[in-house]
């Protein structure tokens, strides 16, 4: 019993540390508007997205980007940059995955895709609107804002961790207790030594 417990309790301590771990995925679709600095030019991209769940603030689930595919008009998404890699724009790479959320905060996340002029960084924040600062490969100081217009996220027909997390953490918790409350039983005793001589015998 004392082994079948103790592994039930590592079973549940791994499959809630490895989902934790394991990527959420949503699919995506961001539209942008014209600007003054780009009248008439607008794209529409559409693709995935993936990332692993932040818990630091349960009222306003996120995942922490880690991977991102998608295309359109020209435009390809290849990838997200990881947080401390590009030390001259500040952003978080934060998806705020609450379907009536505001996706992103004014930090953002740092992209990049691909165009007929080469691999740009793409940054996508929302500082009241949402934004996206398209940089010029070739000119890194040449930055291209659009409007976007529209941002949805829908999540991917798969289970989320999120869930499996706390299935998860309640058989580890119910394994614990189950293990503090059956351990006394199997605790040997120490062994009472009992003395007996032949004179103790009745006569």
């Amino acid at each position: 019993m004392r082994i079948r417990i103790l592994s039930l309790a590592a079973s549940a301590l791994m499959t809630a540390t490895t989902l934790a771990a394991r990527a959420d995925s949503y699919t995506f679709t961001i539209s942008t508007g014209s600007t003054s600095t780009t009248p008439g030019t607008t794209f529409v991209v559409s693709g995935t997205l993936a990332g692993t769940l932040n818990l630091s603030n349960p009222s306003n689930p996120a995942i922490d980007l880690t991977s991102i595919t998608g295309a359109g008009q020209g435009y390809v998404f290849t990838g997200v940059v990881p947080l401390g890699a590009n030390t001259s724009i500040a952003y978080d790479n934060l998806i705020f995955t609450d379907p009536s959320a505001t996706h992103v905060d004014a930090l953002g996340d740092l992209i990049t895709l691909t165009s007929p002029i080469g691999t740009s960084l793409a940054h996508v924040y929302n500082n009241g609107a949402y934004h996206v600062d398209v940089f010029d490969p070739n000119d890194p100081v040449d930055i291209t804002p659009f409007a976007i217009d529209s941002f949805s996220l829908t999540p991917s027909a798969v289970p989320e961790p999120s869930s499996w997390l706390l299935l998860g953490t309640g058989i580890l918790a119910f394994a614990t207790a189950a293990a503090c409350k059956l351990f006394p039983r199997f605790q040997k005793s120490p062994r009472q030594h009992v003395i007996t001589s032949k004179d103790s015998r009745p006569l």
